[in-house]
Parts: C-alpha cells; sequence; structure tokens
C-alpha cells in the first residue's frame, strides 16, 4: 500500500510547486482584520446582533405567501431568500471575498486547495493510477478552489495527463460565469473539458472513470427543516407572520413582520423526517432538531457516484470508483439552533432583509454518514487543522515564505495560521473523507483514523 510513503513523497513535489499568482491573493489582505469566521451559534433561531429598520420586496413576497397558504418551513424560507430568481442571495452575483459577506479557506491561502489536490493525488495512485479521472465539486464559488486542485494537478504528469473533464454544480449563472473566466485560462491547451450543472442528480454516471469529489461549504448552505418533540410527538417549529400561532419561542426583533411558531399539529415532515435517523427516535420531550434531508438525498447520489457501479445494477466499471472531500462547519452530530445569518461578514438578524444575507446552519456530519451507507465508506470528520497539518501545511507555508517577497509573507503567514487556528476555522471546520467500496477498511487511510465513530453512538443534540 502507498499511504504515507507516497504521501510523503507528493509533499515532496508539492513544496517546488510555484506561487498562485498575486492577484488571487488579495482576500489575504481581508483576511488580516478578520476575526474568527464563524460566530458561536445562539439558542434563539432568529439572532438579532445588527436589526435592520427596512423591508425589502423579497419580505412582502414571503408575508403574502404566509397569509395565503399558512405558516411556510424554514426550509422553504431559505429557499426564497438563497435562490429567488430575482431577489434572492446568490442570484445577486459574486458573495464571496472582501466585498461579499464570507469568506473561504481557498480565498484565504492557496496551500488549503494545494493540500485537498495531494490527498487526491496520493488516492489515485492507491488505485493504480487510473487512465480516465474527472473532477467534481458542488458549490464551487469563485472557482478558487478548483483552480488550485487543477494548478496542482497539472504539475504531476502522471494524473495530469488523465484528467479528462471538470464537473461543477452551480445554480447562479453570475457564478458560472466567474467560474468559467477563472477556470478557462486553466485548462487552455489541455484536453480537459469544463461542464456546469444545476444538480448533482445531472452528472452523468462514468463507472470506467476514477472520480475526485469535493464539496467546500456547500452543505452548510442547504435548506433545513426545525422539529421539537412536543408531549403530542414531534411538531414543525415553521416561519410565521401572525403572532396568534406563537407557543412561546422568541419574537424576532426584525421589522420584516416574520417570526418563528411551532405547528399546532403534525405537519407531513415533523412525521417522516424525525424518523429518517435512528438517532432522534429516544430523544426526550423539549429536544429541538435540525434536519437537511437535501443533504441526505445529495450526499448518497455522491456515494452513488464514488461506488465505482451503475445504479442499474448492471455492473462495475474501471475506474476503480473514487474518493472524496466534505468541508464544512458543523460537526458529528445534530444541532438544536444553529441557523443564523451573515451579511457584511457580520452575524445579522435571520429575518431581516431576505435576500440580502447568506443564511446557514452547521452540517449534521453524521446525517450525511448515514446516507452512505451501502453505496460508499466514510472517514472521519476530523477537525480541518488536523487535516491541513497532517497534510503537510508547514512545511509548503515555509517554502512559500522563502520565495514571497518580504512584503507579502505576513499575509501569507496569517492566511495558514488563520485556516488551522483551534479557537477558530482550525477546529469549526470538519474534513470527512469518501472513498468507495462497504468493506470493513483494514488499515487507515491517512490523515483519517482507521476506526470511525459508528453513527449509533454520536452524541445526541
Amino acid at each position: 500500500m502507498l499511504n504515507n510513503q507516497a504521501l510523503r513523497a507528493s509533499l515532496r513535489a508539492v513544496s517546488k510547486l510555484p506561487r498562485r499568482a498575486t492577484g488571487d491573493d488579495l482576500a489575504l489582505i481581508f483576511a488580516r482584520s478578520q476575526s474568527t469566521l464563524i460566530p458561536p451559534s445562539s439558542d434563539n433561531l432568529a439572532s438579532t446582533s445588527i436589526p435592520s429598520s427596512k423591508q425589502n420586496e423579497l419580505s412582502r413576497i414571503i408575508r403574502d405567501t404566509i397569509k395565503a397558504t399558512g405558516p411556510i418551513p424554514v426550509s422553504r424560507y431559505m429557499q426564497f431568500c438563497l435562490s429567488h430568481p430575482i431577489h434572492g442571495y446568490y442570484s445577486k452575483g459574486d458573495v464571496f471575498g472582501q466585498k461579499g459577506d464570507f469568506i473561504t479557506s481557498p480565498e484565504i491561502s492557496q496551500i488549503f486547495g494545494e493540500l485537498v489536490a495531494i490527498w487526491f493525488l496520493t488516492r489515485w495512485m492507491e488505485a493504480d493510477s487510473p487512465t480516465r479521472v474527472r473532477i467534481v465539486e458542488l458549490g464551487p464559488g469563485r472557482g478558487t478552489l478548483m483552480d488550485d486542485i487543477l494548478r496542482t494537478l497539472f504539475n504531476f504528469p502522471g494524473i495530469a495527463a488523465s484528467i479528462r473533464s471538470v464537473h461543477l454544480v452551480e445554480n447562479s449563472e453570475a457564478m458560472r460565469v466567474v467560474q468559467s473566466d477563472k477556470l478557462s485560462s486553466r485548462v487552455e491547451g489541455k484536453d480537459v473539458k469544463l461542464n456546469w450543472y444545476t444538480g448533482v442528480n445531472e452528472i452523468p454516471e462514468s463507472p470506467d472513470e476514477y472520480t475526485l469529489f469535493v464539496a467546500h461549504e456547500f452543505f452548510d448552505a442547504m435548506p433545513i427543516n426545525v422539529f421539537e418533540k412536543t408531549d403530542m410527538g414531534w411538531r414543525e417549529v415553521q416561519v410565521d407572520n401572525d403572532s396568534a400561532f406563537s407557543s412561546g419561542l422568541p419574537t424576532a426583533s426584525s421589522s420584516s413582520g416574520l417570526r418563528l411558531s411551532i405547528s399546532r399539529t403534525a405537519t407531513p415532515l415533523s412525521t417522516i423526517l424525525p424518523s429518517t435517523s435512528p438517532r432522534f427516535a429516544n430523544l426526550p420531550v423539549g429536544s429541538r432538531i435540525e434536519i437537511a434531508q437535501d443533504s441526505w438525498k445529495i450526499m448518497r447520489h455522491v456515494g452513488q457516484l464514488l461506488s465505482g457501479t451503475s445504479s442499474d445494477g448492471k455492473g462495475k466499471g474501471k475506474g476503480k470508483g473514487g474518493c472524496g472531500l466534505v468541508v464544512d462547519y458543523g460537526a458529528d452530530r445534530a444541532f438544536r439552533s444553529s441557523f443564523r445569518a451573515f451579511q457584511n461578514h457580520k452575524l445579522v438578524d435571520t429575518f431581516d432583509d431576505p435576500g440580502d444575507a447568506d443564511l446557514t446552519a452547521n452540517v449534521d456530519f453524521a446525517y450525511l454518514r448515514e446516507s452512505l451507507t451501502g453505496t460508499a465508506t466514510p472517514l472521519g470528520p476530523i477537525p480541518q487543522s488536523q487535516f491541513l497539518l497532517s497534510l503537510g501545511l508547514q512545511p509548503r507555508l515555509r517554502k512559500l515564505l522563502d520565495t514571497a517577497p518580504p512584503e507579502r509573507r505576513e499575509l501569507l503567514s496569517q492566511g495558514a495560521q488563520r485556516l488551522i487556528d483551534t479557537l477558530g476555522m482550525g477546529s469549526q471546520y470538519q474534513v470527512m473523507g469518501v472513498v468507495n467500496g462497504t468493506d470493513e477498511l483494514k488499515q487507515e487511510i491517512y490523515p483519517f483514523p482507521l476506526a470511525a465513530k459508528p453513527v449509533s453512538q454520536v452524541l445526541k443534540p
């Protein structure tokens, strides 16, 4: 088995890679003045850190919908805010970096994408270097992560000659343009095709290719449903604009006229979703859980793409499946109340300015692991700091500092340190690996420990 030996050789090679173009390091300037990226979530689903005084057009649409149909699930509220074709958050162009509402690890330091690529490289070598490779990314943002992955892998002739295509799942037409502008120049002169899709289910199965998969800060944006255990069973926490439906939940101090309420009777979702995981079966009255059903479906499909078999069961391909990484903030458990909003890099009220703030919730990695049963094998999750340090962040940083001009060295150091800060991104972000096959692993797949925590033993919310 290659594992550690191959990894050490790959790290020696990556230390010789050129720096990313300095124009892509503008985010580092912004990173200097930023504190921890993810503030602790409040027990109040409607955070009121920075209230707003205006009512926008989307809030009117949402209120009118509630008047016509009654309270709506939190998931539908998130879909309105993030995906409305005109007023939705992701319909308004570039929301990343200094001028956006959040900044991501790939934007902070090129080392992040380089080390993701190195992990991919070692898994490809472990699979006997398949000659047909494709790379899949969910939610590519500006395309920075994919650009760094390709830049790194293209420095290794074997895998560089094997990469046939890149598959990007992106809903926003504006962001597709940004991604195309960045990645087209990277693959220019190479026989690598760029493809875009609106959903992971559109990506064609290709058992004869080895699939490299990555999702960075994708699942945190998946719409969630919220449920509370009552004496009468599970009830759904919904978005309402009528206080008559209140059951004691805090009233949002937003001017949008929206607030949370608990359904008086069971809803179709409260009847079904809490039963999708055995972890929720014996929770006591008063427990509240967030469930992202789309995350389960998407991860299940990813497991099939990495399995190396076709979903119709007609046989196994020659590509030996694939491997993947999911990087996001969350933990290996369900959350009670992590739903929150960001605007201009600050925590704001989830009901103020719908469509003008990013809505997010912590990722339940145990739920993602459950979805892979019978299709692929999950690894971890482990803290981002552990993943990056194990794969050689420090030696790569030293190499960059050796060749960087003096005025950039502090920025490079601060950017790398932010990725592994155990009081910030280093612990808040978790990394879950995925490999093809469902048999029990006989040895560790570095840097993930061999023994994964059984889902049934995951801490309850």
